[in-house]
């Protein structure tokens, strides 16, 4: 349960608004403690986050206050997806594509740069980089683009987002993420821009890189006092049996501490052999509604 202030932190809508919205348009019902003050549910939360991006990109909250999640989400992914015409994020992302493809490494970070000033960074991950980097993939798996030009865009991605993180990280003062891939697991830019978007949320992210040791991942998350670790698997390696290796960082870890992983890799797991203490998120949403959870918890 959670209490208004709390929401209101972690979604982003002020507590005036809270009340007006409930108020007006019973957009959620918390409950009330014994002293009058309102309790929320976890569902509560996510909702409100969802119609904060919403209002955010345009939409009228007295229509949008009759839906329910899963309408949200449609409202929400149709805004992101764009019409017939192309969104400026889908543009900024063709001409980083374009800009790959002629060998200017330059505009690949001036597109991106220009993205990530514009742009909230939860639009920059998914209408940017998210199809960049599938695009990306798609063209080298094809033959359409080169070892160099694939590494072009991923060294822009690399530069720019830990730019942007150093910056966040610093005046960051809620909970602390530990940000790293197992060993094995060398892709690292879905991690980073899971650390990007709790860094812009607040979070005191500590980015680690990929391919690291599971008792340095633990050793460093117990020093630091880490509210979370999250992981990113993104292949299979049939040399580094990464699920044990989990299993290992989850018995070297205080049980106070949170333990997330994503990824394609985890995605195509059996559920029986997910280890028991991996909170198995699987894809950015479920991300961003676990960190907009956190916070609340933590702020509670």
């Amino acid at each position: 349960m959670y209490s208004i202030k709390a929401v209101s932190q972690a979604t982003g809508v002020s507590i005036e608004t809270l009340r007006a919205w409930e108020r007006r348009y019973r957009i959620v019902e918390p409950a009330r403690e014994a002293n009058g003050r309102r309790s929320y549910q976890p569902d509560d939360v996510i909702r409100l986050r969802k119609l904060h991006e919403a209002t955010q990109r345009g939409h009228p909250i007295s229509r949008l206050a009759r839906l329910d999640v899963a309408e949200l989400d449609g409202i929400l992914e149709s805004t992101r997806s764009g019409h017939a015409a192309m969104s400026p994020a889908q543009s900024l992302g063709a001409q980083m594509l374009a800009a790959a493809e002629d060998y200017r490494p330059e505009e690949c970070d001036r597109l991106l740069a220009m993205a990530l000033a514009l742009l909230p960074v939860s639009r920059v991950v998914s209408e940017v980089l998210s199809p960049v980097l599938i695009e990306v993939g798609e063209r080298w798996h094809r033959g359409q683009l080169s070892i160099a030009q694939e590494r072009m865009i991923s060294s822009a991605v690399r530069r720019q987002l830990s730019s942007v993180l150093d910056t966040y990280s610093r005046i960051a003062t809620g909970p602390i993420m530990v940000l790293t891939t197992p060993p094995g697991q060398r892709h690292e830019l879905g991690i980073l821009m899971c650390a990007l978007l709790a860094a812009a949320r607040n979070m005191r992210c500590h980015y680690l890189g990929a391919d690291l040791p599971v008792d340095e991942i633990a050793t460093y998350a117990t020093r630091v006092q880490a509210d979370v670790v999250a992981l990113s698997v993104m292949v299979v390696d049939q040399h580094v049996p990464v699920l044990d290796e989990i299993d290992r960082l989850a018995s070297l870890l205080p049980a106070r501490i949170e333990l997330w992983g994503g990824g394609a890799a985890l995605r195509g797991v059996h559920p029986d052999r997910v280890p028991p203490r991996l909170k198995l998120l699987r894809d950015l949403g479920e991300f961003e509604a676990e960190i907009t959870l956190l916070a609340a918890r933590r702020t509670h």
